[in-house]
C-alpha cells in the first residue's frame, strides 16, 4: 500500500469536487488523496458535517468503525448553527467538543447520528479489556483553517490536521442557543490528543486503510498504528497520561 503521512498542523484543502489523485492541489495537500485508500475503492470520508462516522466494518473478529472523523469551524462559534466554542488545545493534548445536538432537536442528547456516534466509541475507548480498545475507532480531529490565497482571505475550504485522539469521558451539558436564548442538551467530550514524535508527529494513513480493509481483525488492523496507540490499547486509561501530546518533553527518571 502506498504510504502517506499526514503531520499535526499540515494544512489540506477540502474541495468537495476534487479528485483522489493528485497529491497538491492550489498548493495545499489534497484532503482527498491523503484521505483516499490507495486503490480509491472505497467511500469518501467527507467533512461535510462536524462527527463524520464511516460505516462499520464487518472484519474476521467483529464489527468495528474504523475512524470518526471530527471536523470544528472556529468561524461559526456562536452562530446559529454553531453556538458552542469547541476548545483546542494541542500542545498538551487536549480538545474539549460538543456533540451536534441543537436548539430544534428533539429528543435526548444521544438521538443524531454524530452524538450516537461518538457514545458507542466512547464505550469502547474507555473499555477494560483489550478487546475492546482494539475496535475502537481512532478520533481524527480537524479544524476549519482562514488563508490567504492569491491576495484573498478564503473561510471556507481548508482544514487543519490536529491529531489522532483517545475518549476520555463524554457528559452531559447544557447549552444556549444564541438566537432564542433557549436551552438545550448536548454531549461534551473530552479528547486525549496522543503523541506521535516517534514518527515526526505525522500518522501513517496506511493504518486507516487497514481498518477499512475487512479481511484484516482488529489486531491487524492496527499494525501501522502509532505506538502510542498501541500502549494505550495494551494499557488502557493509565496510559494517557503516558501518550498524551506534549510539546514540552517529560522528565527524565531522576532528573
Amino acid at each position: 500500500m502506498e504510504r502517506r503521512l499526514l503531520r499535526t498542523h499540515d494544512i489540506l484543502r477540502y474541495a468537495r469536487d476534487a479528485n483522489s489523485v493528485q497529491a497538491m492541489l492550489d498548493g495545499y495537500l489534497n484532503y482527498y488523496f491523503v484521505m483516499s485508500s490507495p486503490d480509491r475503492n472505497l467511500p469518501r470520508i467527507m467533512l461535510e458535517r462536524g462527527i463524520n462516522a464511516p460505516a462499520n466494518v464487518h472484519g474476521p473478529d467483529g464489527v468495528r468503525r474504523p475512524v470518526i472523523a471530527l471536523r470544528s469551524s472556529p468561524w461559526k462559534a456562536g452562530h446559529a448553527t454553531n453556538p458552542w466554542h469547541d476548545e483546542f488545545d494541542l500542545d498538551y493534548g487536549h480538545v474539549r467538543y460538543y456533540g451536534d445536538h441543537k436548539v430544534d432537536t428533539p429528543g435526548s442528547p444521544g438521538v443524531t447520528a454524530g452524538n450516537k456516534a461518538l457514545l458507542e466509541a466512547g464505550r469502547l475507548h474507555t473499555g477494560n479489556t483489550v478487546e475492546q480498545r482494539l475496535l475502537a475507532p481512532p478520533l481524527l480531529l480537524f479544524r476549519s483553517k482562514t488563508v490567504e490565497r492569491h491576495g484573498q482571505t478564503l473561510v471556507k475550504g481548508h482544514v487543519e490536521f490536529c491529531g489522532v485522539g483517545v475518549i476520555e469521558r463524554i457528559e452531559p451539558v447544557v447549552q444556549q442557543d444564541p438566537v432564542t436564548c433557549r436551552s438545550f442538551p448536548n454531549l461534551a467530550v473530552d479528547i486525549t490528543i496522543i503523541g506521535t514524535f516517534d514518527r515526526g508527529d505525522a500518522i501513517d494513513m496506511r493504518w486507516i486503510d487497514d481498518r477499512r480493509n475487512l479481511a484484516l481483525d482488529a489486531l491487524q488492523a492496527n499494525r501501522h498504528a502509532p505506538l502510542s496507540w498501541s500502549r494505550w490499547v495494551r494499557d488502557g486509561r493509565r496510559a494517557l497520561p503516558h501518550v498524551r501530546r506534549s510539546v514540552i518533553p517529560a522528565p527524565r527518571p531522576g532528573a
